[in-house]
């Protein structure tokens, strides 16, 4: 039987979107590093393709100084991919979050303790639960397929923008 404490799933910290953070924002939360997730935070679930952003998004926190890898529980062609289009950042595929393991070998890998280290994802379930299990800074992102369906259903109930 798999238990959870309610505190386990709460984020540190909760954005709309993955390129609503910015650099000064994870040295203002004592992170060093970032550990990302893949599906509904950077790219679209089972997509091949990153959002519209995030490969600029990587590159400036890498120039700002913070290290970048991808955590993913999927599988290793779809990360190797997506890690690419980052330009080749490292990657853990299949990391079984919310085990802890994905992100104590991020953490040995980047040279950064734990609690330095910011799990950015959009499941509470997996990505936040995993950051708070590991003591690593849990940072919460809508779901990409949230943000699409709120934008669809706004365009339909009040017609476009333009």
């Amino acid at each position: 039987m798999f238990l959870m404490r309610k505190e386990e799933a709460l984020p540190n910290y909760n954005y709309n979107h993955i390129l609503d953070i910015t650099p000064e924002d994870i040295k203002e939360m004592g992170a060093k590093a970032v550990a990302l997730d893949l599906d509904n935070t950077a790219a679209e679930f089972g997509s091949f393709h990153l959002i519209d952003g995030v490969k600029e998004w990587t590159e400036n926190m890498i120039a700002s100084g913070i290290k970048v890898m991808i955590i993913s529980n999927t599988w290793i062609s779809r990360a190797f991919i997506l890690s690419r289009q980052m330009g080749g950042i490292a990657f853990i595929p299949w990391s079984l979050k919310p085990l802890t393991i994905s992100l104590r070998t991020a953490a040995r890998y980047l040279d950064v303790e734990l609690s330095e280290m910011a799990m950015i994802g959009d499941k509470l379930s997996s990505d936040i639960l995993a950051a708070n299990r590991a003591g690593s800074i849990a940072v919460k992102v809508q779901p990409l397929s949230a943000l699409k369906r709120n934008s669809e259903a706004a365009q339909f109930l009040f017609g476009s923008a333009k």
